[in-house]
């Protein structure tokens, strides 16, 4: 059992799956990248949704938190994780809303608590896609975090997930086929 690796050139949102990640910010609002694509495939419902969760949370989110909504009014995948990516939290200037490779690897171990209650409460197989976060506005070099990603995936973990890690454009798919072996 553990995570079964598979890439994918192409739109995250039309992966067929169980979770998609939405690399957000710390106020989880759709505003750009990957969360703008969110809105307009999830609807406003989305936002509002997170808006809520955000309330229920009632603190500031951290890098690397993550939130569990529905997936609105997509019909291709059930849950959407937005993970805290970029530091939106008052008084945060500049480099400091940027993420770290530290954000990255938080980020995944909070995705993975997520799939583990999802596999003991309701099947035993899952999917999950993902784009590599922090790479877009957050200028993570992608090598180093598609790195992240082949570590933190290649460990033996009990549960059956299959993983989708989605490069939008061209390069980053060559990119993630050249260093995730």
């Amino acid at each position: 059992m553990g995570y079964k690796i598979s890439l994918k050139k192409g739109n995250l949102l039309e992966a067929e799956s169980d979770f998609i990640v939405n690399p957000s910010n710390t106020k989880l609002i759709l505003g750009s990248g990957v969360s703008m694509v969110f809105k307009r495939h999830c609807g406003r419902e989305l936002q509002e949704e997170m808006y809520k969760k955000l309330h229920e949370i009632d603190k500031p989110l951290q890098q690397g938190d993550v939130v569990a909504t529905s997936s609105a009014k997509a019909t291709n995948f059930k849950y959407a994780l937005h993970v805290a990516v970029m530091n939106y939290n008052k008084n945060i200037r500049n480099t400091q809303k940027l993420p770290t490779l530290q954000v990255i690897e938080d980020a995944l171990q909070n995705i993975e608590k997520y799939l583990i209650w999802y596999t003991q409460t309701t099947k035993s197989s899952i999917k999950l896609a993902l784009p590599l976060m922090g790479c877009g506005i957050g200028g993570l070099n992608k090598k180093a975090v598609i790195q992240i990603y082949q570590k933190f995936f290649s460990k033996e973990i009990m549960l059956k997930c299959k993983v989708i890690i989605y490069g939008y454009q061209e390069e980053d798919y060559i990119q993630i086929k050249k260093y995730l072996k």
